[in-house]
């Protein structure tokens, strides 16, 4: 599907909190897989001024190349899957690949032409049905980075957004709202005096 909405709500984690979830679940290194994101954007960063995110995720050999931009109070996500030259291509030498999420940074009003790779992020991940959606727990690496995040995916924003808190207080989680990951990745950037 190369298009779909996308409601979830985010939290971040302590470490310690992080833990006692994955005792509450069950959970071991052997429940986690790997993910890399690498993003992109332009070099006055025309994308994050657009409050939208470009990323190819490397899972399991696969490249899913995304453009992630709000749209409604929700998330509208842009997918096409990438060949190994496609992902090598573009992030080595700025190589665009025809398709969807090329005529959707287009249609941003974004030079594709600009575009280049800003930054990776790593995250070893876990996916637990829960209430009609899912739950992720997510621990990324970044930079000189490591954070915990607990995401839930819902079906729609009302009840999702009850059930996510619910499961907050049930678990004696501090509401600490989440910032995206590629945001996360540009404040880490600014820190190193790389611009965002």
């Amino acid at each position: 599907m190369p298009r779909e909405l996308e409601i979830e709500f985010k939290n971040m984690l302590t470490k310690e909190e992080f833990n006692v979830l994955c005792r509450r679940f069950g959970l071991t290194d052997a429940s986690f897989f790997k993910q890399v994101n690498d993003y992109f954007d332009t070099p006055t960063f025309g994308l994050k001024g657009k409050k939208s995110a470009l990323r190819i995720r490397h899972v399991n050999g696969r490249h899913d190349f995304t453009l992630k931009q709000p749209h409604d109070g929700a998330v509208l996500e842009t997918h096409q899957d990438l060949s190994d030259d496609e992902s090598k291509n573009l992030i080595q030498y700025g190589i665009m690949p025809a398709g969807e999420v090329e005529q959707a940074i287009a249609y941003l009003g974004i030079d594709v032409d600009q575009l280049l790779h800003i930054g990776e992020l790593m995250t070893k991940r876990t996916e637990i049905p829960y209430k009609n959606g899912k739950l992720f727990l997510d621990q990324s690496s970044y930079l000189d980075h490591h954070d915990y995040e607990l995401e839930y995916e819902a079906g729609d924003p009302i009840s999702g957004g009850a059930i996510f808190q619910s499961f907050l207080l049930e678990s004696g989680l501090s509401p600490q709202p989440s910032k995206s990951k590629i945001v996360r990745l540009y404040e880490a950037l600014k820190e190193k005096g790389a611009g965002a």
